[in-house]
């Protein structure tokens, strides 16, 4: 296993990043020869790379299914372009950070294996990245997804027990429901869109506890998945809106992404 922490500077952010990396080189599970098959993995809100490593052990799946694992650090931005503050982070995790690793790293280029996912808040930004890059990503893993969070009614102000995100700073980052609707950041508009125009859409992921706040909205999306004929696999068990669950959840995750039921 090699761990890897870069640093460049991104033009779509405006910022140097420091996206972490681990290539599963050199392990008793080695079964692939590189170039790697690769998962660009996104954090949770108020969440980071570094945290997603060390709670989830992805780097042990990692090695097991012989994928890398590219882990950006998401800063809260829902993984949506800010045209107003210049940080562009669907153009960042969609484009410039997949053209960068793969430039300086040994990792395909090939879209049936190139994989995007994400916990919570980068499950949102994994599903709606992966349907905007489709011809880049061929698989998008939704852990947890915050799905469900604009809607066309006024929203009431968010209980502990819904979501701990204030609503301003969800309009600022999402946008009201009438810039939202229709836009990128409207997932299943974007998915109805494909399926009419008879796009290939990714095959999609949805892993989610029972106890978990946004039980409903995934319940909803898969509605959606289901009456579109969307490709959607889903796992469900016992757990919350945690890393306890999004741990558990991992073996069914690479299972999906690698077509591997036991490495």
């Amino acid at each position: 296993m090699a761990t890897i922490h870069m640093n460049f500077r991104s033009d779509c952010i405006s910022r140097s990043v420091y996206p972490m990396v681990f290539l599963p080189d050199l392990n008793m599970w080695r079964d692939v020869e590189p170039p790697y098959p690769t998962l660009y993995f996104l954090n949770g809100y108020s969440g980071g790379g570094t945290e997603t490593a060390m709670f989830t052990n992805i780097a042990l799946y990692a090695m097991r299914y012989g994928v890398a694992v590219v882990l950006p650090d998401g800063e809260n931005s829902f993984y949506v372009d800010d045209e107003k503050r210049g940080a562009m982070f669907s153009r960042f995790v969609g484009e410039e950070l997949v053209e960068v690793t793969r430039s300086v790293l040994p990792l395909s280029a090939r879209r049936e294996d190139t994989w995007i996912g994400g916990i919570s808040m980068g499950g949102y930004g994994a599903l709606v990245n992966g349907l905007r890059f489709s011809e880049r990503f061929s698989k998008i893993g939704m852990l947890s997804p915050a799905l469900g969070l604009r809607r066309p009614e006024a929203p009431a102000a968010p209980t502990e027990e819904e979501h701990l995100i204030p609503e301003g700073e969800l309009l600022e980052t999402l946008g009201s429901w009438e810039t939202y609707q229709g836009s990128y950041r409207d997932y299943e508009s974007a998915l109805r869109r494909m399926t009419a125009e008879g796009k290939d859409v990714p095959e999609m992921l949805l892993a989610i506890g029972r106890e978990d706040f946004l039980w409903k909205a995934a319940l909803d999306f898969r509605e959606t998945c289901g009456a579109l004929r969307a490709p959607l696999r889903w796992y469900e068990g016992p757990g919350a809106h945690d890393h306890t669950f999004w741990k558990q959840a991992m073996d069914p995750l690479f299972q999906f992404l690698t077509g591997k039921e036991d490495a």
